[in-house]
């Protein structure tokens, strides 16, 4: 027996192993749209149109974010957040792969909170802008202003970020800020102080302080640990061997299954991934199996390893089918009151309750449960074999249909089109434009860096923090508007619109970088490899510390039970590493998963409180 079950896992771990090699991407090469409020607009890589962000949604490398009246959180990596303001816009154009762990951001404009906990390599977080070019040398919290077709600003709260420009590049520290027009540095890295000074700042410390939450016994490994406190309030943990701790979703219906309240995206790397409705799915529909059991119902059995959707597929001509993949590596069958996690027969049972059928045009749909096929029309479908095999087929472009935000401005919204079943695709409804037909206007006026947009008045903020009126661009912070002149090498960048879609061709590259200081490329101005965390901390990475996310929290935790002394009282910040002054608060898959606990045997089921 024990000789039968090593040979099973040696056959898992090779069909792992071969799988691995046809997969470019890594656990952080999808980003996730981990919180939102208000208006959030996705344009997907080589897509003309935009649509609507939600909460959970997969982003790729090329895509373009954008808020109106509202505010983005963006999970790129381990415990690595990006935060957007009001009226903010930028590009993914890297994120990490096999061989890379890279990510480069671009800000055309607004505001961003750049939160970072986890970096392995120095350099290895770009962000750029018009003005200047941020290389991110240690974990910290950065806050970029990008204010278009003025200037950039910088705040460093906590870590050690370098500034490359026209001239060279600087380094800036704890409680530094520094100010960029036009490639040129306004003067040195100066001292600024922390307080609350607008909404914005207010509503990141919110989110450092809910992603810090933690539970006082941890289920997870050490890789989805961040994902143990929201999955604590919306089930419970219960100890099943051979599986281990696994979890329970509170408040399903009976009719439930995985895969089924949601829809499907089309990202170039990883095919079809799964958006989950629910606002736990993250971490349960893109890691880990799903199970049934008697007197439990379904639940989730956690797994380290990324996926679009874990499931097993089946189409033909007419429609789609799929099943949620066991844990090991077989289509899960519910039938009958009875659950098989290794059924491979040739005949799928089209009446197993862990079945999704759909037509073929429906796949883009934008709610999966709501135009599922019932079981009394799937009697003809009595020949379906399942497949660890995902579908190969790619949306057609949709049309696309202008549409007004908040009465203020226009967007082109694309409708998604359909998969390929008859050479067309489905119209959205309304007046629609097909692509064929746009072409794209005269610039009213040019943002320096490529980015053409005419102009028009912003939102700003008083320092007590409340919502201003609209009003031309404010001047840049620390007075007068400088006069800046700057080589004229802008035609570089890349425009927002690159049709063909080279602007996710660029993104996907990786370039030679200028060895000339202020020598720009397509994203901006080369870093300096003479600057070098080591000139700060040293030899050993001693600035890559554990403990740094967890005094930060304390911080907030001590100011916060400390209160405020009056509705106009300034707080300052301290940095709990050095103590500086800081500004504050202005796909599917084979084979068998890896598995926190593993098959052990024996025992019973033991609920956790």
């Amino acid at each position: 027996m024990k000789k039968a079950v090593i040979i099973v896992a040696a056959l898992f771990a090779l069909g792992s192993a071969l799988s691995a090699e046809e997969i470019k991407y890594t656990n952080d090469s999808v980003a996730r749209l981990s919180f939102l409020t208000g208006n959030t607009f996705v344009q997907r890589a080589s897509d003309l149109g935009y649509e609507e962000g939600i909460l959970n949604m997969p982003l790729g490398e090329g895509d373009r974010i954008g808020t109106t009246a509202g505010r983005a959180e963006i999970r790129f990596g381990r415990r690595n957040y990006l935060r957007l303001d009001n009226n903010t816009k930028l590009d993914l154009l890297s994120l990490p792969r096999k061989g890379s762990d890279l990510v480069r951001i671009r800000i055309w404009s607004g505001n961003v909170y750049l939160d970072v906990d986890t970096l392995k390599k120095e350099k290895t977080i770009e962000v750029h802008s018009t003005d200047t070019s941020f290389y991110v040398l240690d974990r910290g919290l950065y806050r970029i202003e990008v204010r278009e077709n003025k200037d950039t600003e910088l705040f460093v709260f906590r870590g050690l970020i370098e500034a490359a420009g026209e001239e060279g590049s600087i380094l800036v520290k704890n409680g530094q800020r520094l100010e960029i027009a036009e490639g040129r540095f306004s003067d040195k890295p100066s001292r600024f102080m922390a307080v609350a000074d607008d909404t914005f700042d207010k509503w990141n410390e919110s989110r450092i302080s809910e992603a810090g939450r933690r539970l006082l016994r941890g289920y997870l490994s050490e890789e989805l640990e961040e994902f143990e406190y929201e999955l604590g309030q919306a089930g419970e943990w219960i100890y099943l061997p051979p599986y281990g701790y696994v979890w329970v979703p509170n408040g399903v219906d009976s009719d439930w299954r995985p895969y089924y309240n949601g829809r499907w995206a089309w990202l170039p790397m990883t095919g079809w991934n799964w958006i989950p409705y629910e606002p736990w799915g993250w971490a349960t529909y893109h890691y880990g199996r799903w199970h049934w059991a008697i007197g439990i119902g379904w639940y989730w059995i956690p797994t380290s390893i990324w996926g679009p959707a874990w499931v097993s597929w089946w189409w033909d001509y007419d429609y789609f089918a799929w099943a949620p993949m066991s844990y090991w590596g077989y289509p899960v069958v519910l039938l009958d009151g009875r659950f098989y996690g290794g059924y491979y027969g040739d005949r799928y049972p089209v009446y197993s309750r862990a079945l999704t059928v759909i037509r073929k045009d429906q796949l883009k749909a934008p709610n999966v449960a709501r135009v599922a096929m019932k079981s009394d029309a799937l009697k003809s479908l009595n020949k379906m074999s399942l497949t660890s095999r995902q579908i190969s087929v790619r949306p057609e472009a949709g049309n696309v249909s202008v549409q007004s935000i908040d009465g203020k401005r226009m967007i082109l919204k694309n409708d998604g089109g359909r998969v390929s079943a008859g050479g067309k695709s489905a119209a959205g409804g309304g007046k629609t434009i097909g692509r064929s037909s746009l072409s794209r206007p005269e610039p009213a006026q040019k943002a320096g860096g490529g980015e053409t947009k005419a102009a028009e008045p912003r939102r700003i903020n008083d320092k007590s923090g409340r919502e201003g009126k609209s009003q031309p661009q404010s001047q840049p912070r620390g007075g007068s508007e400088r006069q800046i002149r700057k080589k004229d090498n802008s035609s570089a960048a890349m425009g927002p619109l690159d049709s063909g879609g080279s602007r996710a061709r660029a993104a996907s590259s990786f370039s030679a970088r200028a060895n000339n200081a202020g020598e720009r490329d397509v994203y901006g101005y080369p870093s300096s490899p003479r600057i070098s965390r080591w000139s700060i901390y040293g030899s050993g990475d001693v600035s890559l510390r554990s403990g740094y996310r967890n005094s930060y929290y304390r911080s907030l935790a001590e100011r916060k039970s400390a209160g405020r002394s009056g509705s106009g009282s300034q707080t300052r910040i301290s940095s709990p590493s050095s103590g500086s002054p800081s500004r504050g608060s202005s796909p599917s898959h084979s084979g068998s998963p890896r598995s926190s606990g593993g098959p052990s045997g024996g025992g019973g089921v033991h609920r956790k409180n």
